[in-house]
This record gives structure tokens, sequence and C-alpha cells, in this order.
């Protein structure tokens, strides 16, 4: 155990940045990710150093991916032997990942690699009651990912490379510290590392930008590292700015949310700051498509182009997502969720609805209550949501449906002119995604009442009503 005066310079330089922000808290419980090479094991050794000063509980989690045969081994006994140099608990997890489970994941190799991994640290902070994952990210890795984001093609997410916090628990302390500074640190520690051969060969794109790239641009800045990892700093702040104000542009635009739709005022969006047009175009997609990856810049380019124009009617898909413009809406919805509501009619459920009666609308949530009164005790409807209708011009026999091609009824004030429902609701600019949600109440008669827009006129009270069936849509 390091006593407080041994703490040496790249330790306090660790300390600040753990302090500046807010990475790490007195009696904190650290797993400390461990591959073996020189970032995570100076990482871990700076931990070690502090801990006494910080009281906190520190231990290494090592995940073996399978790839390397006895090299990887090797990694494993070798992250062991250091923990137990320093009397600190390991936990190591082995797995055999291949290119197959990459594949059916749609995932390059290293893609898959690294999820699988991530996804092992977290089991061995939750094996661990751990409140914090450290890990090795250096400066030098936060300039190599601004250049992959770079050439790849991104917005200031990706260009503000990777924050030393994520969510609840990830912390990287080293994000401010060089590779050399590294290296330079475990000479004066006097530990050794592991080396893995795979970060010398030039087939994954990382190790292009590490072995080639930034050998060339420090020929024009020797400071690259630094700079790449500033503007990295910056853009995360811009960025964040710029997430809020997509928020409260979303708050003000979006006139209609769930799980697998968003509906967007037309004019609204068009109203505001193109930057901030494109993220609430961008942030709907990834959230209904449940996909965190960003769609591609023309397919945003594309659904702004014909929102702009304003015709009614198209579509754009993009990863199980369907955009398009409904009138003065833009809809954002699941592909699977628009097949279901263009699905076989014939299975459609139907709900019994007696009189008295109450009935859960399933699509909206909506209480459709009906129940029976006298004339003398009710005045003439104030609201849509509410309805009197003569139980003597219809069979008590009502259903609760939605609307099928083919429904007609006579709309209340058109003179008892039939008019089919489609053509209703697109007078009325219904959006088709919204037409299966409306409920309709129905007699054998008939369609009594589109509910919450419009009753039929065959069926309203009259100066010769005895009774009046009442019937509400409460939310």
């Amino acid at each position: 155990m390091e006593s407080p005066a041994s703490i040496v310079g790249m330790e306090r330089k660790v300390e600040l940045t753990i302090r500046a922000n807010g990475l790490l808290s007195p009696g904190d419980r650290i797993v400390v990710a461990v591959s073996g090479g020189p970032d995570s094991v100076a990482l871990f050794r700076c931990l070690v150093a502090l801990r006494a000063r910080w009281n906190w509980d520190v231990c290494v989690g090592h995940v073996d991916h399978g790839f390397r045969g006895v090299e990887s081994e090797g990694d494993a006994k070798f992250v062991e032997a250091l923990a137990a140099k320093f009397g600190v608990p390991v936990m190591v997890s082995r797995l055999h990942l291949n290119k197959q489970d990459a594949k059916l994941q749609k995932q390059s190799l290293q893609e898959y690699a690294r999820a699988v991994r991530y996804h092992a640290l977290e089991e061995m902070v939750r094996d661990r009651k751990a409140t914090k994952l450290a890990l090795g990210h250096t400066a030098d890795d936060q300039a190599e990912t601004v250049l992959m984001w770079m050439v790849r093609g991104c917005g200031t997410g990706g260009l503000g490379g990777m924050p030393p916090k994520r969510g609840a628990h990830v912390v990287r302390p080293l994000l401010d510290i060089q590779r050399s500074e590294i290296v330079g640190y475990l000479q004066q520690r006097h530990e050794e590392f592991q080396l893995d051969s795979t970060n010398f060969q030039p087939v994954y794109l990382r190790n292009r930008i590490r072995l080639a790239l930034i050998p060339q641009l420090k020929q024009y800045s020797l400071g690259i590292v630094n700079v790449l990892a500033r503007q990295a700093h910056i853009l995360r702040d811009d960025h964040a700015y710029l997430e809020e104000l997509t928020s409260e542009a979303f708050q003000r635009t979006c006139v209609s949310e769930n799980r697998e739709e968003r509906q967007f005022d037309r004019l609204a969006l068009l109203g505001l700051p193109l930057p901030i047009r494109r993220r609430v175009i961008r942030q709907s997609l990834q959230q209904v498509g449940e996909n965190p990856q960003s769609p591609r810049f023309d397919i945003v380019e594309r659904v702004l182009d014909r929102l702009e124009h304003g015709q009614s009617g198209w579509t754009i898909e993009c990863h199980g997502v369907r955009v398009g413009q409904e009138y003065d809406r833009l809809v954002v919805c699941r592909c699977e969720e628009r097949k279901q509501q263009t699905a076989d009619f014939s299975s459609m459920e139907v709900e019994p609805l007696s009189i008295p009666g109450e009935v859960i609308w399933s699509p909206t949530g909506h209480r459709i209550t009906i129940s029976m009164n006298t004339p003398s005790v009710i005045g003439d409807p104030v609201h849509s949501s509410e309805i009197h209708l003569d139980p003597a011009t219809f069979t008590p026999e009502l259903t609760l449906r939605s609307w099928v091609p083919g429904d007609i009824f006579c709309p209340r004030g058109f003179g008892g002119r039939q008019k089919k429902l489609q053509d209703f609701f697109s007078d009325m600019k219904l959006p088709r995604s919204q037409r299966t949600k409306v409920p309709l109440l129905v007699a054998p008669e008939g369609i009594v009442w589109v509910g919450g827009l419009r009753a039929d006129e065959r069926f309203q009270v009259s100066a010769s009503t005895t009774s009046v069936v009442v019937a509400r849509m409460i939310i």
C-alpha cells in the first residue's frame, strides 16, 4: 500500500482529473478493467496508489476473448499475478467469440467483441456490487476515436469522442494522459505490461489511424493528440447544449408520442433553426427504431427536403422506421406498427358495450361509458367527447370497434346525407396512422358515433325523445 508521500506526478494528475470531473468519490467500490496492456496497467497502478487517500475498494476485471490462444491466456495469468501482487481481488471472464456470432449481430468482429466485453464488465460490476467501472482510455485513444468518426462522417456527437464519465458508473480517469506519459510512468514504477499483437495489424481502421495517420499528422502538428483531445472536449460541450435545445424543440413540435410512433406539427418543425430541425428528426429515428446509431445524413436531408415541399403522402423507410407526411403532420413510426395498422381487418377485435356499461378503448386508453337518462336532467352536449342518443332509433346491441374500408355513416349536420368514413377522415385531415385508433360506437342499424369526432344524424335526440342514452369518452 502506498503512503501519501510516495504519490508521483502522473498519479497527482490523475487525481486532479478525478476531482475536476467528479469521476470517483471517497469509499467507492471500483472494478478496474485491466487487459494487461500499458494503459490499463497504469490506470490500475494509479488507483492502487491513491486508494488509501480515498478509501477505495479496488477489484480487477479482465475479459479474455479467446482470439489469440496462448497469448490471450498469458494476458489473463499476467493480470491475475498483478492483482495478487497488490492484494487486490480479480474477476476473469473467458469468452469464445467467433465471426459467425458477429455476423448474426450484423457487426464486425471488433465491434462485436467490444460490445460483449462491456457486457462482461458490467456483469462484474453487478456481481461485485461496485459503484464504478474504470476504463483505461487515454488521450491517444481519444484522438484516434475522433479521427475514426471524422473519416466515417459524423456530427458533433461523434467528434466529441469519449466522455470522461458515461452513465451512472463508467469513468475514464486517463483521458488527459498521453501514451508517452503512460510508458514513462510504468518505467518509473518498475511495472511490466503485455503487448497485444493485434494492435499492430493494419487490417483494423483504428490501427491504421494509430500506425499511419497520426504519425503523418504529427509532421504538421507535433501536438496533434492534444489538439484533437481538446477539440473533442469543446465539441462535447457544444453537443450537450444543442441536445438540450433539441429536447425543448421536441416538446414544442411533437403533437403525439408513444413507444412506436412520434407525430410532429409540420409548420412548427419548419419554424425551427435547421441544425435543431435535423437533430429532432435524427433523435426521433433513433428512439422509434431503438437504434442508437445515427441515421445517415442523406436520409435526414431527404426527410427535411420533402417536408419543405409540403406534399402529403410521401414516405421514406430507414432501418425499420417509416417517416412520412400525413396532411400537416410528420409521422415517424416503426414499420411493424404501420403494417399492423394495414393488416387483415377480419381479425379485428370487437368490444360489446351494454347499456349501462363501460369499456377501456385499448388503442388510446380512453374510457368509453354509456348510461341511460331522461331528457329533463340533461342538456345539449357541450363537447365532442359526449353524445346524446335516442334509444328508440336503434337496437340496443352496441359494440365498439375500429373503422374498416367501406364504412359509411350520416354525419350530424349533413342533412342526413351519407358519407364514407374514409372521406370524412380525409376532410378532417386525420392522419392515416390515427384512424384505426378512433373508436366507433356501432349498432345493428349502423355507426352511431365516430368517437370524439362526430355523431350520426339518424340516432340523435328529438322533441319526441322520451329517454336518452349518454355516451362519453373520458381520458
